[in-house]
């Protein structure tokens, strides 16, 4: 009997101090997107270059060009064409998708249904007949929610670089890494003490080198709510855990964590987010608080 009694209190005691057996899994989305406005010459050509270290295929690509002074694409006006190739040396006859319709006209949008490929993506844009056209790239690639998170993942390398100034990839004129951002694709509901879990895989690149920071960042929705973040390199992902890497156990609305390495560590990440207030709700019942949070991850060059 006094062992029943005991794992009684156990349970009961873990129900009351909010401790959860699992962390929420959390589905995120990562972006490659320009991040100033890019302007080109009459029938100047530019590649964008995103970098995927083999980790989307079977994924949705949704790419977009934002042409800046000229939201309605009127030709006339100075428009961008492009398409998407998964190696440097292909051309528009290898095109994976274009931003033309059937009548030739070109439009914002190139839609990928399944990335089949391992290698990286190439955007490959050229200016038409009009001087000065300026623009801006957001490349969103949505992974299947149904993988969900693997205890035993396998970290790709970006091959074909170091951290040696001198072996640094001398990017040509006509050439751009994007920036590469993960998010989640709504905001996220979470019960006061209780955790979810982001899975996040970030690309270095050329550009980048093995020289890099990771700002990790947690914001409320709901304009109540708190939070504090713990980011660990692998699982199981706890606070206070020997494993944890980087933490920010500050109880507000905007939590940051920035990671900095030379040698492309933290390439594969996982972000343990703690509720700690947030709107009260009465049912069901016995009620409690919900915060609603967003993330951003950005993997950006530490060194010029």
């Amino acid at each position: 009997m006094s062992r029943l009694l005991l794992i009684s209190f156990t349970l009961t005691a873990c129900i009351i101090s909010g401790i959860e057996a699992e962390p929420i899994k959390v589905p995120v989305s990562t972006r490659y997107i320009t991040t100033a406005i890019t302007t080109i010459g009459q029938g100047v050509e530019k590649t964008f270059i995103a970098a995927l270290c083999q980790q989307f295929s079977g994924e949705t690509i949704n790419a977009t060009l934002l042409l800046n002074n000229n939201p309605s694409w009127d030709v006339p006006t100075g428009v961008v064409y492009y398409y998407i190739v998964d190696d440097p040396a292909k051309t528009q006859k290898d095109a994976l998708c274009n931003n033309t319709d059937k009548a030739g006209v070109p439009g914002p949008y190139c839609i990928i249904q399944k990335w089949s490929s391992t290698k990286d993506m190439y955007l490959k844009a050229r200016a038409g007949d009009v001087s000065g056209i300026s623009f801006s790239i957001d490349i969103d690639i949505q992974k299947n929610a149904k993988k969900g998170i693997v205890k035993d993942h396998k970290t790709y390398a970006a091959p074909g670089f170091t951290n040696s100034s001198t072996s640094r990839l001398h990017l040509k004129v006509d050439t751009e890494y994007l920036t590469e951002i993960v998010t989640v694709e709504t905001s996220q509901r979470l019960a006061y003490k209780k955790e979810a879990l982001l899975e996040i895989t970030f690309c270095p690149n050329p550009f980048t080198t093995l020289d890099y920071k990771i700002n990790s960042i947690i914001y409320g929705t709901d304009g109540i709510s708190s939070y504090a973040q713990y980011i660990c390199e692998k699982l199981p992902c706890q606070v206070d855990n020997p494993d944890v890497v980087g933490s920010n156990g500050k109880q507000v609305p905007n939590n940051i964590v920035t990671l900095t390495t030379q040698s492309g560590q933290y390439s594969h990440i996982y972000v343990l987010v703690v509720c700690w207030s947030g709107q009260y709700y009465p049912t069901p019942s016995p009620g409690n608080f919900f915060g609603e949070f967003q993330y951003s991850g950005t993997l950006m060059r530490e060194s010029p």
